[in-house]
């Protein structure tokens, strides 16, 4: 059930992360509370069942409030139905029960919703349930909670038996397929929680992305080595070194490890061979499909090696263009870190 009902408020971010206006001039959004409660209201209701144990809905859903210090949007909703008493006897005497064994239950729920902007631009999830209020319809005070025990809880929320990862997994991967309804609208890349609204915001970079040069580890694994990443500061241009110093030290300054690369022979490594320019490094595991002209840019030879495919922990290393400088770019962030 909680699933289902966590789903639900998914769809108030989902409106979030979907603006009705465009915003391809602007790289921020507000959003205000009014708003968020309207949203949160028409979510539909949603059913939940478990054969000869529990049947009901969760329904009501409704803005509490946004807590900018704990960064969340504060939620409410009802779950309401019946149950099958575990066992008869005379505890179950107790309670008034309809003709077919079913008593009815309701109780309210209240959860926090914190969304932030992942690293690909789509919004992360964490639900957390904050309280589960029991309400007694029938029969003696605290009897229902006694008789259910951990079966109500399994009801009020799949959170509280810690299958918190599990929701959030499945919120996630239903994201991504959404991810390309906003890609027009920008990168969302921060947002900012108030008591009265919510702003997000977006970006873009002026980079054209020119596909994958190949595949790295973001961690170090026996078989790799680092490769360091360098900024000329006069042009702007990159280079891509193993070793932890620079040829030309005066003109470039450091910016870390851009990922950790196959040493040469490893299985599956392919060479990336570096052109130079007047300014701008190129790099290439396929010179052929290049079509390097010789007067632009001449061959050093290999630099260093990638995985040709990816592997597990692998991630991309995309290849990116500055078109007013025409530089390239080489990093495994999808939106070239926003570079402007």
């Amino acid at each position: 059930m909680h699933g289902n009902a966590i789903a639900r408020l998914a769809g108030l971010l989902m409106a979030l992360a979907i603006p009705a206006v465009p915003a391809l001039a602007a790289t921020e959004i507000k959003l205000e509370k009014g708003y968020i409660a309207g949203v949160v209201e028409k979510l539909p209701e949603a059913p939940f069942q478990q054969a000869e144990k529990y049947r009901g809905a969760v329904h009501s859903f409704r803005l509490a409030g946004i807590d900018p210090q704990r960064r969340r949007l504060m939620a409410a909703f009802t779950a309401e139905g019946e149950y099958k008493p575990p066992a008869a006897g005379p505890i179950s005497e107790a309670t008034s029960q309809s003709k077919d064994g079913w008593r009815r239950f309701r109780f309210e729920i209240k959860a926090s919703v914190n969304v932030e902007a992942g690293r690909d631009g789509s919004p992360r999830f964490r639900v957390d349930v904050d309280e589960v209020k029991r309400t007694e319809l029938e029969g003696v005070a605290g009897l229902l909670a006694k008789l259910l025990g951990k079966q109500f809880d399994a009801i009020a929320t799949q959170v509280v038996d810690g299958q918190a990862d599990s929701v959030n997994q499945k919120l996630n991967a239903e994201i991504m397929k959404r991810a390309a309804m906003y890609k027009d609208y920008g990168v969302l890349c921060g947002i900012d929680y108030d008591r009265d609204f919510v702003a997000l915001k977006f970006d873009l970079t002026r980079l054209d992305r020119q596909g994958i040069l190949g595949y790295v580890l973001e961690q170090p694994r026996e078989g790799f080595v680092p490769l360091h990443r360098w900024l000329n500061v006069r042009t702007g241009g990159h280079r891509y070194t193993l070793s932890e110093a620079i040829d030309v030290p005066g003109a470039f300054t450091s910016e870390g490890i851009a990922g950790y690369v196959p040493a040469a022979g490893t299985p599956g490594a392919a060479p990336v061979e570096l052109f130079r320019g007047r300014i701008d490094h190129l790099y290439t595991a396929d010179p052929a499909a290049e079509r390097i002209r010789p007067r632009l840019f001449q061959s050093e030879g290999v630099a260093f090696h990638v995985l040709a495919g990816p592997v597990d922990g692998a991630v991309p290393f995309y290849r990116f263009n500055d078109p007013r400088r025409g530089l390239h770019f080489y990093t495994t962030h999808p939106h070239a870190e926003f570079a402007k």
